[in-house]
This record gives structure tokens, C-alpha cells and sequence, in this order.
């Protein structure tokens, strides 16, 4: 894909979920990010977007792609980018597929969020995932969409490496009906003085209002992150009580 006003127009349309869901694509913006996708053959690549000093010094990583990229001008990048200030490089990607079936989910550390709505939590979730090395993140369908920007900027990465499957949770419990289900709650058991609990997922809920019933009337057992003697604050973010839980369950 070579630039154009009509392609910019089509790469600017990918910052929208309908034109991602119409044309399976999405927009991957920056150094770290692109240069992710470009060494991860797994991805297919629809268009790459670079400026001369780009190319200049990653002319190795771009070799096997001599077909799927191009050099543009700082004027053109900026009618491609979304953010305030351009990128020196920018992909338009294939959505990624997972397998569902190869997860084994029923024996590796795993989490669920049941309607996470703040894309930057969703994706920091996922780099936590990568971070621990836990097996997937299996989101409900109201979850923030996947290939929102933010997410795919906050994934570091992550999202080329962990599963992020959309599902509803009765769908995933038939899939894997032996599966341990572990909530956030407040009125859960202390995460500190948990004994060897077997692997399982971890239900995250929504920033607001915390777990729907459904999913709740689910749970094999609720996990609570205590609060400090003098702490002020009424509840963790999402990301962040995500995080404590999947460092504290990761030693077992």
C-alpha cells in the first residue's frame, strides 16, 4: 500500500472499531511497537509507513518487507497518525488469530475480565499477563474493544504474545468446565495467606461496579487485597489489582 489521500483516509478510518471489524485491520503506531510486528513473521502486514531516517537505520529489519513498505514525507505521516506528534513509523495489520483450543486454560494461570471498559487498563492487563508469563486473557464481549489504540500502545507489545480472546463467560466454563475460578472481591480471602491454591483464571471486574452476578455466582473462591493500617483510598484500579494478584498467585 503506497500512500495516497484515499489510503490515508482508509488508515485514519482504522481508529474507529467499525471500520477495524469491517476490514480486520488495525494501526500500530511508533519505534517500539511497529518494530515488534515487523520481527513477529506470524503477523501479516498489510502496509508499513516509514520516514528516511527510519528506514536508514532499520534497513535489516525491513529487508523482507520491500514489498509491504514505504517512505513517507513528515506531512504524510501526519496525515496517517492519529497522535499528536507523527510517529516515524506506522503498520497497518492483519487482527491476530488465536486458537482457543490450544490454551489449556484448565492448567495455566489465566484471567477473565468481565467488562473492563478503560482500553489503557485493558491493555496494561494483557503486558501484565506477558510479564508473568500467564497463559491468556479472555475478555467478555462489553470489554473495551482489542484493537483499540490505546490498547494495542499500552500492550507494549504483549498483545503479539498473549492470547486476547472475547467470550462470555459461560461459553468459556463449557470449554473448560474443570476450570478454577478466582474473583476480586472485597469480602474475599486475604491474597497474602492463601495456601498452594491450584491454577486457575482470575475474574477482574469492571472499574465501577466490580463483578456482574452471573459471573460472581461463578466463583470457586474470592480473593481480597488487604488495605494498609492507614490507608485512605476506597478501592485499587483494575491494571493495578490485577497486577498485585497475578505477582502474589505467580510464586505457587
Amino acid at each position: 500500500m503506497k500512500f495516497s489521500k484515499n489510503n490515508a483516509k482508509y488508515v485514519r478510518s482504522l481508529q474507529l472499531k467499525k471500520y477495524r471489524d469491517k476490514f480486520n485491520n488495525f494501526v500500530a503506531e511508533g519505534d517500539k511497537i511497529c518494530k515488534e510486528i515487523l520481527t513477529n513473521r506470524q503477523i501479516q502486514i498489510k502496509a508499513c509507513f516509514v520516514n528516511a531516517d527510519w528506514e536508514k537505520a532499520n534497513q535489516e529489519l525491513l529487508a523482507p518487507y520491500t514489498e509491504s513498505y514505504s517512505v513517507v514525507s513528515s506531512a504524510q505521516m501526519k496525515q496517517l497518525s492519529a497522535l499528536r506528534t507523527p510517529p516515524e513509523v506506522l503498520i497497518v495489520a492483519q487482527k491476530i488469530s488465536w486458537d482457543i483450543h490450544s490454551i489449556k486454560a484448565d492448567q495455566k494461570w489465566s484471567i477473565y475480565l468481565d467488562g473492563i471498559q478503560d482500553p489503557g487498563n485493558l491493555g496494561t492487563i494483557l503486558r501484565i499477563a506477558d510479564w508473568f508469563g500467564w497463559s491468556a486473557v479472555f475478555c467478555s464481549p462489553d470489554t473495551a474493544d482489542l484493537y483499540n489504540p490505546k490498547v494495542i500502545q499500552s500492550t507494549m507489545g504483549a498483545i503479539m504474545r498473549v492470547p486476547l480472546i472475547k467470550i462470555t463467560f459461560q461459553e468459556l466454563k463449557k470449554l473448560y468446565p474443570n476450570l478454577t475460578v478466582y474473583g476480586a472481591a472485597m469480602d474475599g480471602e486475604n491474597i497474602f495467606s492463601l495456601s498452594s491454591p491450584s491454577p486457575g483464571i482470575v475474574v477482574i471486574g469492571n472499574e465501577g461496579r466490580g463483578l456482574r452476578p452471573a459471573t460472581q455466582a461463578a466463583i470457586d473462591q474470592s480473593l481480597h487485597i488487604p488495605k494498609g493500617p492507614n490507608a485512605g483510598a476506597e478501592s485499587l484500579n483494575a491494571a493495578i489489582a490485577c497486577g498485585i494478584l497475578c505477582a502474589v498467585l505467580n510464586q505457587y
